[in-house]
């Protein structure tokens, strides 16, 4: 009998494994009811939340690298105008330093050409003097020698017209 005894102990009545069964079902059942569905509505929320914020990261992400596309273009054309304002700034400055410089030589040449002139008017006026003193001096010499009331115009005209022979040569 101890076969038989092992042999019920191993394969369990019918009507008890039908119950596990049916317990185990309304088991499952229930979990499926009260706990599945619940916590896969929660997991699958979750998952919409996640895959909403990773959307908008990568929204962000692109606005992100729209921007800074546009950034770095503002800065190249900032950077452009600022060679070109530097650019036409230092031609500026060449035109005015030769303008500066061709203004200077113009007044230097002109200043030349007054000097000239000033140098030219006061030789002929020394010279004019000069004549003046030399007729003056040789009219006082010719009247202490000749002692005599002599017309003085007359000698002067004389006198004039040799010193003017004598510089001119």
């Amino acid at each position: 009998m101890q076969i038989v005894d092992i042999l019920e102990l191993l394969i369990p009545d019918v009507w008890t494994a039908i119950t596990q069964l049916c317990a185990t079902a309304v088991l499952f059942y229930l979990m499926y009811k009260l706990a599945w569905k619940p916590v896969k509505k929660i997991l699958d929320e979750r998952s919409r939340f996640e895959q909403e914020k990773l959307s908008e990261a990568a929204a962000l992400k692109e606005e992100n690298e729209k921007i800074s596309k546009q950034a770095k273009d503002i800065i190249s054309d900032a950077n452009r105008d600022a060679e070109m304002i530097v650019k036409e700034a230092r031609e500026e400055g060449q035109t005015l330093k030769n303008e500066l410089i061709a203004e200077g030589k113009k007044q230097s040449a002109q200043l030349l050409e007054n000097a000239k002139h000033d140098m030219e008017m006061q030789k002929a006026k020394m010279m004019e003097e000069m004549r003046s003193e030399i007729v003056e001096t040789a009219i006082s010499a010719a009247e202490k020698v000749l002692q005599d009331n002599v017309d003085s115009d007359a000698e002067r005209s004389s006198i004039n017209s040799f010193v003017k022979e004598v510089i001119s040569k």
